[in-house]
């Protein structure tokens, strides 16, 4: 019985094990608190963790169990991209394997218990680097260790698991670089660098910075020896380091080159946010939606930490030097919370887009490093110290109260918190002596303090409900099976209604939408020149018109059926009534699967004049029409045609002679004004409302016949909507109201169009005669045979143009052409060929090349040491 006593208090009682229980216990009585599912009806899907991670994690298990190829690249993100880059940014976490136990149902489930594992990983590794330091002994290591795993940045971001494992495992970095500088071998350094750079290559950016500022701190130690010797061998593993990891981060470069990098940043030297309010952020809660889009850092920590902070800066046991280094590292981390150069160097030249200050975990962890390095179980603040303490709690909270009415994530019961957390930690450490009482009181207090931080914090936050979530999922995978059931051919599925972007990924099929931080801004440009949503990361083929379906190989449409709540299930988009007439292939609750019969092939045979499309900037049905007409050989051909449209009535509006390119203002701002047009179908054509980039469609609806339109509003280029098909010589009343929020509209590009759907279809079945014939494919290899003619001698492909795809014709490597700045094309002769496209994802290869060298090289020379230890050894 003694044993397991014994057994039992090493190990699962020590202070490093307790480190680890004790978060995760409570972000599960907190989640489980809130109903979060298998606790109750909500699940913990929040913001981006359930509109885009989620559909990634589900992708993870498709990958690994179902088509390796898709690690290369997927034809489920937009219309096709690369994969690598994807998986380096969202899906290297260990912890992602526990997600191939789960359903698609079960997975919110399995993302709560990676949540807290995260969390509880980041106590353990905190608590084992104080230990292992001797900083700290006993359950001290527990009190101080907590407040890393529940700082405001873990509660803050506990949404962005894909961020949380480079930060959890980050003590054990230090600890890994502690035993280097003590000569204990750079083995562990080097592992846990390799560790850092492939969990996350982004925060993985901001560590490196910070080792920056680390290293040259703890240098100035009087006690380490030979520091030359030291930063040779830090150089060394950081070099190897990067050299290992080259096969992932090459290949996920090139990606950024191709995406995030070309949006730049202007470099100014200014403040972005006030930095008096960081003061505010010492305050439980104070997190809420509006500081997830554009507030300030999160880096609160319990009471405890920033008052033993005196004990480290007024402790002899530190040089001067230790001091004023830490001060600064303190100053310039602070810094980058606020002033843009730093914000723009600590987040890799990029603003953030929503989140911000993203390394600021690395604050709280600093504070609690100094803090456990200067405080002693039986310190207590002197006079001075209690006065200053004293005076700026109270000082802050008489401010805070001033700004109750001004800060949205402030209120009474957090400054209440702030303050008696503070009061009952300055009067526990004064009248308290070093003993275990002290130590208990110490560790409810923090503990209090830091899981009412997380209380109040994510209670800010709402989150989808479990039979929202499963209502949308089933709906998707109904129709992703039936679609597969009745056609086992390559084909793309547009949507009427979706759950988020990614449904490719979470419902594995090829879709045309994605939600990606590495999007390439060549498919943004191509789906801004055909008329599809682009914007934030983000592009949504929302629009799309018969000609669009059929080039991309849209072969199938997703049609709502019935009542859907749209308000939260579901992301609002198109109308589609061209497909009301095709036919119906399957069904099911709320939805009909739609079939495009003019869809084409990924590839077919076109002419030449394709490569010499037209390109208009401003004008996508115009783009669409000239595309069209140039892969059939008749560059010539009018396809498109403009209605005009009449006026009917204003209310409370002025308007301008002409609409189109004019504007329309209200006269009284305080109530709505109305627009009332009209036209009539000349034909049974679909017709297209053409809406410039410069039409805000905020807080303005739009009404055909009396019924309500929806169209996505995330965009800043020209789209067209499609308002009706089969309506010939039918009178047609559209009506645009301004309500409140918007007092007028300028009408970019107002117009109304319709394709000669006949002609249309001609050019689509010239095209469809010589489609090729797919004998073999994944997700990153597509081989079949093809017929070219002569004037139909160039290969055209829907796969979008990007420097990893290789074509082959008869097994000879043919280089390819871009059409419509966007789309792959393969110059031919006319005959019979046989045709093999893959994916290789740029810098792969010498990445690859690069790391498997340096593991060899590390390998041989670990052997040769080895070895001439040994022979030493018998000598």
């Amino acid at each position: 019985m003694n044993n397991y006593r014994q057994i039992a208090q090493k190990y699962l009682f020590s202070p490093v094990t307790l480190s680890f229980l004790i978060p995760v216990m409570l972000m599960t009585a907190y989640f489980a608190g809130r109903g979060m599912t298998p606790f109750g009806s909500s699940t913990i899907l929040t913001v981006d963790l359930g509109q885009q991670y989620l559909d990634y994690f589900i992708q993870f298990k498709h990958t690994v169990l179902s088509d390796p190829s898709a690690f290369f690249y997927s034809f489920s993100s937009g219309i096709g991209g690369d994969m690598v880059g994807e998986w380096s940014y969202y899906l290297m976490s260990p912890f992602n394997l526990l997600f191939l136990l789960a359903s698609t149902k079960t997975m919110p489930i399995w993302i709560l218990v990676v949540t807290v594992l995260k969390i509880g990983l980041a106590g353990f590794s905190m608590a084992l680097l104080i230990k292992k330091m001797n900083w700290l002994s006993g359950y001290w290591i527990l009190i101080f260790a907590i407040n890393y795993p529940l700082s405001a940045w873990f509660i803050a971001n506990d949404l962005n698991l894909l961020w949380l494992d480079t930060a959890a495992i980050f003590p054990l970095l230090i600890l890994s670089l502690e035993r280097l500088l003590a000569h204990k071998g750079s083995g562990a350094f080097l592992a846990m660098l390799v560790a850092t750079i492939i969990t996350n290559y982004y925060i993985a950016w901001m560590v490196g910075l910070f080792l920056f500022l680390y290293v040259p701190f703890r240098l100035l130690d009087g006690q380490i020896k030979n520091r030359l010797k030291i930063v040779f061998t830090l150089v060394k593993s950081g070099i190897l380091s990067i050299f290992l990891t080259a096969w992932l981060w090459l290949p996920t470069y090139a990606q950024l080159k191709m995406g995030k990098t070309t949006h730049n940043s202007t470099w100014l030297f200014k403040f972005d946010n006030n930095p008096l309010l960081l003061f505010l952020k010492l305050m439980p809660g104070s997190f809420d939606f509006d500081q997830m889009q554009t507030g300030q850092a999160n880096f609160l920590v319990a009471p405890l930490i920033l008052i033993a902070l005196w004990a480290f800066f007024a402790s002899k046991k530190f040089l001067l030097r230790e001091k004023l280094m830490a001060a600064l590292i303190l100053v310039i981390l602070i810094l980058a919370t606020t002033f843009a150069p730093l914000i723009l160097l600590f987040h890799g030249g990029q603003y953030p887009v929503w989140y911000p200050a993203r390394f600021s975990f690395l604050i709280s962890f600093f504070l609690i490093v100094l803090a456990a390095k200067g405080f002693q179980p039986n310190w207590q603040p002197s006079l001075f110290a209690r006065t200053f303490y004293l005076v700026a709690v109270l000082a802050l909270t008489i401010w805070g109260s001033s700004q109750l009415l001004k800060v949205s994530y402030l209120d009474k019961n957090a400054l209440l918190g702030f303050l008696f957390g503070y009061l009952l930690t300055i009067l526990i450490l004064i009248v308290m002596d070093g003993n275990q009482v002290k130590m208990l009181l110490l560790l409810i207090v923090t503990t209090g303090y830091l899981i009412f931080n997380a209380g109040k914090t994510l209670n800010h936050l709402s989150y989808l409900t479990k039979a929202t979530y499963e209502a949308g999922v089933t709906r998707l995978t109904a129709v992703s099976k039936a679609a597969t059931k009745h056609d086992n051919s390559w084909y793309r599925i547009s949507q009427g209604l979706s759950r988020t972007y990614n449904d490719g990924f979470s419902a594995n099929f090829k879709a045309g939408s994605h939600f990606s931080s590495l999007l390439p801004a060549t498919t943004a440009q191509f789906y801004q020149n055909i008329g599809q949503i682009e914007g934030d990361s983000k592009i949504a083929y929302d629009n799309g018109t018969t000609i669009t379906d059929s080039l991309l190989a849209f072969k199938y449409f997703i049609q709502t059926t019935g009542h859907l709540n749209t308000s939260s299930a579901y992301l609002k988009q198109s109308n589609r009534p061209d497909y009301d007439q095709q036919k119906t292939v399957a069904s099911g609750k709320n939805w009909a699967l739609k079939e495009n019969p003019t869809a084409l092939s990924l590839a077919y045979a076109a002419s030449n004049q394709a490569l010499t499309t037209p390109l208009s900037v401003r004008y996508p049905l115009v783009n669409q029409a000239n595309l069209l007409a140039s892969l059939a050989g008749q560059s010539d051909q009018q396809l498109l045609y403009r209605e005009p449209f009449q006026i009917l009535k204003t209310e409370n509006l002025t308007t301008t002679a002409d609409l189109t390119g004019g504007t329309i203002q209200k006269v009284n701002k305080h109530k709505k004004a109305v627009l009332t047009l009209a036209y009539t179908p000349t034909t049974n054509d679909s017709y297209y409302l053409n809406i410039g980039g410069a039409i805000n469609l905020d807080s303005v609806d739009l009404r055909l016949n009396g019924e309500l339109l929806t169209q996505s509003s995330s965009y800043d280029h020209t789209v067209a909507l499609n308002l009706n098909t089969n309506k010939k010589d039918q009178p047609q009343i559209l009506t645009i109201t301004l309500n409140d929020g918007a007092d007028s509209r300028y009408l970019d590009d107002f117009a109304i169009y319709y394709f000669d759907q006949q002609a249309v279809n001609q050019d689509l079945a010239k095209l469809k005669q010589h489609s090729l014939t797919i004998k073999n494919a994944n997700s990153r290899k597509i081989s079949g045979t093809i017929v070219t003619t002569a004037n139909q001698p160039l290969i055209m492909t829907s796969i979008p143009a990007a420097s990893g795809w290789q074509a082959k014709v008869d097994g000879k490597v043919v280089k390819t052409k871009t059409v419509l700045q966007g789309l792959i094309a393969i110059p031919t002769t006319p005959g019979k060929h046989h045709v093999t496209l893959t994916y290789t994802p740029p810098l792969l290869v010498p990445g690859l090349f690069l790391s498997m060298l340096t593991a060899l090289l590390i390998a041989a020379y670990a052997s040769f040491k080895k070895n001439r230890r040994q022979a030493l050894r018998r000598g």
